[in-house]
């Protein structure tokens, strides 16, 4: 069934076309406000020329025309590919060029898109509402994300009409959303997690969700978290760890759950979560090939330090170099098997590559204990090789963290004067610390507990790692930074 018909119909059945589906910029949307907002982008969409199978690029902020922008596209059998729009324009313009898509929908003057042809939400949403919904299988391909790129040029991962069912089934089981909970996503709806969590995940299960147009700061989401009694939170390690440092962030205790996912959790971080949160906070693993987390913690089933178990109807094993399949407890690469895999492709009009019955390599070096929890160590080519011995800077980086004047670390491997290579660390303090002493405590805070290969041996102070637009720690650049110095 084509998923935007099986969304409206769901609305309908369940009695919530009357409940309130979105809250942004103080506007509250119903449902049924919501499903004849995406019939008329559909009927914009329609009388553009857009058929089944048609590309739609969608370079819209997080809000209620972007939800409607996907619904209608999908309504049409056309696959929606949101974009971040604050990326830089030569970035933006790429993502463009990647996607070929037939048409464009961004705000005017977006930069990198004001010469693509694009058309605004507002012109299609005064369109005439088309009410028919296109034919689809559940292999029809229904909405597409660019993976992040940093290991070289971006691709596009398809995702399909009867993928969303299958989230439901797995992580959507974990999550239990109910027409109580409130949710916010601090990941955002270009990104495979944060259009789950905005809007999949509430569709299904009648949900109230609450977006913000802007990028959401710590402050902000503590904010509209109270303001809306918000129940469900999502967001990244590095999201919540600087959410720690606001005086405010006892109010996270308020939560029924907080969702982790997007890189690994630091221990410092996860302690200070659960002080606040116990069990109610959820770690969990996915990727942007698989849709959504496949791995989880549970409010029944967890354990610190973990990722979880591998959620059905997914499989997950430890592989090492050969391919062979690792005893626990022994360090090896982490590969997925599933419904919902989906490997990337080059350019749009390519088509979308499946994965349902082979083995997909996530790319992270991990762990599996006897009884299935998986612990990630970091990513594969983030390895450094330090006197012939494999070295996960985050681990090194988590334990550098502990330091209370230390709020990030970035940890790369450089040749040093002797040829020989070495580990630096790159520290963000504190402001008003003492950074000579501060690299004091915090080199004999290493010598302490790690591995002489383990040990930095030079230590930066700068003002900013660099990141992701996400905000992950962008490794390449920090090696790139490192040589350069």
């Amino acid at each position: 069934m084509n998923l935007a018909a099986h969304l409206a119909g769901l609305a309908r059945v369940q009695g919530w076309p009357s409940r309130p589906a979105y809250t942004a910029d103080g506007v509250t949307v119903s449902y049924a406000e919501l499903h004849a907002g995406a019939k008329r982008f559909a009927g914009g969409l329609a009388a553009r020329g857009t058929t089944a199978g048609d590309r739609i690029l969608l370079a819209l902020p997080d809000s209620v025309e972007l939800v409607q922008a996907v619904l209608g596209t999908v309504q049409l059998g056309a696959v929606a590919i949101p974009v971040n729009t604050l990326m830089h324009e030569s970035a933006l313009r790429r993502a463009a060029e990647i996607a070929v898509p037939h048409l464009t929908v961004a705000t005017p003057g977006t930069p990198g898109l004001d010469r693509a042809g694009s058309v605004t939400p507002e012109d299609l949403l005064a369109a005439e509402p088309v009410d028919d919904y296109a034919a689809t299988e559940p292999d029809t391909p229904a909405f597409a994300f660019f993976t992040s790129g940093t290991t070289g040029r971006p691709r596009l991962c398809f995702h399909t009409h009867g993928d969303p069912a299958v989230y439901d089934l797995a992580i959507g089981e974990v999550i239990g959303l109910t027409p109580d909970d409130v949710t916010l996503s601090a990941s955002r709806m270009y990104f495979a997690y944060g259009f789950a969590n905005s809007i999949l995940m509430p569709l299904l299960r009648g949900s109230t969700t609450v977006l913000s147009r802007e990028r959401l700061t710590e402050s902000a989401a503590l904010d509209l978290i109270a303001r809306h009694s918000v129940s469900v939170l999502y967001g990244q390690p590095s999201f919540y760890a600087r959410l720690l440092r606001l005086s405010s962030v006892a109010s996270l205790g308020r939560l029924r759950l907080a969702l982790v996912a997007g890189e690994p959790l630091p221990s410092t971080v996860e302690a200070g979560l659960r002080a606040i949160l116990g069990r109610r906070l959820l770690n969990i693993f996915g990727t942007t090939e698989l849709g959504h987390a496949v791995i989880a913690n549970t409010l029944i089933d967890q354990r610190e330090g973990t990722i979880g178990r591998i959620l059905p109807p997914y499989r997950m094993r430890v592989v090492g170099h050969a391919g062979e399949e690792l005893p626990p407890y022994t360090e090896g690469r982490l590969e997925v098997r599933g419904p919902t895999i989906a490997p990337g492709v080059t350019r749009g009009s390519d088509l979308p590559r499946r994965l349902p019955d082979g083995w997909y390599a996530t790319g992270d070096a991990a762990t599996a204990d006897h009884d299935g929890f998986v612990r990630l160590h970091g990513r594969l080519d983030d390895i450094e090789i330090v006197g012939g011995q494999n070295v996960h800077p985050v681990e090194i980086e988590d334990l550098l963290a502990r330091h209370f004047a230390v709020q990030a670390a970035g940890v790369c491997s450089v040749r040093g004067s002797t040829g020989a290579t070495l580990l630096r660390a790159h520290l963000e303090l504190a402001a008003g610390t003492e950074a000579d002493q501060v690299i004091a405590e915090v080199a004999s805070l290493a010598t302490r507990n790690l591995s002489w290969y383990e040990v930095p041996q030079e230590y930066v102070v700068t003002d900013a790692l660099p990141r992701t637009p996400v905000g992950k720690l962008d490794r390449r650049a920090l090696r790139t930074l490192a040589g350069a110095r």
